[in-house]
């Protein structure tokens, strides 16, 4: 399974460092030629996009990379499977695409910039569900290609933007770029096939990979959120140029761990920080962020202001203090994902919860005060929370049955 991994967990990598690199180029173009304000309003979005996506998108395709790669495994049918997801990721996308508009208008920004908002979320909703199916298939490489094809594709269109001066349509390259991904990477469905098994143990793991996916990943968004609501247009447009340097980073463990989930899903309760080849994992991968990290943050002073001429320099120590949070969130990632491979989405999600609570108070709390700076302080604290009490859960065994191993489709053994 090594070099399997290994090799998947490289293609995947460079297909979100090519996703990274892209929303961070993206938001260069924006600061340099579209001003902080615009700067401000569209990483705040952006965030919301991802935000939003949590509440079932991104959890589908954690679902799907699940029991997708559990079918194969077994030799089983995975197209009834991914009809049932392709019909919920439909209804609640559209869901939450229509839901963002009237928070975009709450957050300052016009009717246009409001409804691409929307459609920001459809497609970043999209290409996460996506993502994961592609990964249940093992298609590593097939990820990598079309995250470069529509990243090429958003900035390239960006450009025409920013030279046209259209502030309102600034986010439309990155809907178009998701959705192109979305369009070339969906998974296959087949119209008869029939799903024997009752779905609940699918929605189960789904509805608590919600809750782990809010309490987890939902903090970063809400410290941009709250830079926003806190910090006033300047303040946030500011801290949006720290927040780009520092979400490309967040981006490491993603990648990482999406891998782990399929590669470690047949293994059942095996998969956790019991296993010595686990633990070495997680530990060599902890080093390697400690030292990537670190290095960001010596260099930011040095890169912040060439990056960002504007809002560079009172940038960096807002990016200094938000990379603890990163790295404590990143971290976190692995054993979060060794657990959902074992079939434990709810104690994950009831492990995160505290972390999350405690991060949302502290922002709420610090915010009238601190300003940006309580949207770090909180998504460290519940980071930090997280990080404790999931190494503490994926080294114990689970007990009374909480593992579900099971594919959720029988009958067909035809592959695709």
């Amino acid at each position: 399974m090594a070099p399997k991994l290994a090799s998947s967990a490289a293609f995947s990598t460079i297909g979100i460092g090519v996703q990274g690199l892209s929303r961070l180029a993206y938001t260069i173009l924006i600061g340099r030629f579209l001003g902080t304000e615009t700067l401000g309003h569209a990483s705040a979005l952006m965030s919301l996009s991802i935000f939003l996506a949590l509440f079932w998108p991104t959890a589908a395709g954690n679902t799907a990379s699940r029991f997708i790669a559990v079918a194969l495994h077994d030799q089983v049918s995975e197209r009834g499977l991914v009809r049932v997801l392709d019909r919920a990721t439909l209804a609640t996308s559209l869901a939450l695409g229509v839901a963002a508009v009237p928070v975009a208008l709450w957050l300052g920004n016009s009717v246009m910039t409001s409804v691409v908002a929307g459609w920001l979320v459809v497609g970043y909703g999209w290409y996460t569900y996506a993502r994961g199916a592609q990964l249940g298939h093992h298609r590593a490489r097939r990820i990598a290609l079309w995250d470069t094809v529509s990243s090429a594709v958003s900035l390239g269109l960006l450009v025409v933007v920013a030279v046209g001066g259209l502030d309102g349509l600034v986010l439309v390259p990155l809907a178009v770029g998701y959705t192109v991904f979305a369009v070339a990477c969906r998974p296959r469905t087949a119209r008869d096939e029939r799903v024997e098994v009752v779905p609940a143990r699918l929605v189960s793991f789904a509805a608590w990979n919600v809750v782990a996916g809010l309490t987890t990943n939902g903090l970063l968004q809400i410290a941009m959120l709250a830079a926003q609501v806190y910090g006033g247009t300047g303040q946030a447009g500011i801290y949006a140029a720290a927040f780009t340097l520092a979400t490309p980073a967040s981006m490491l463990g993603q990648a990482v761990s999406q891998i782990v989930v399929p590669a470690y899903a047949h293994r059942g309760d095996e998969a956790g920080l019991r296993d010595r080849a686990s633990r070495t994992f997680f530990l060599t991968f902890s080093l390697l962020a400690a030292v990537a990290f670190g290095l960001v943050v010596m260099l930011a002073p040095l890169v912040l202001p060439v990056v960002y001429p504007v809002q560079g320099a009172a940038a960096v120590p807002m990016l200094q203090y938000l990379m603890i949070g990163v790295f404590l969130f990143t971290v976190g990632l692995i054993p979060a994902a060794l657990l959902l491979a074992a079939g434990r989405s709810r104690a994950v999600a009831l492990t995160s919860v505290a972390g999350f609570v405690v991060g949302v108070a502290v922002v709420i709390v610090l915010g009238p005060r601190e300003g940006v700076a309580a949207g770090s302080t909180g998504f460290m604290v519940g980071s930090a929370v997280n990080l404790v009490a999931l190494v503490v859960l994926a080294s114990v065994r689970a007990v009374g049955g909480a593992v579900d191993r099971g594919a959720p489709v029988r009958g067909s053994t035809e592959r695709p």
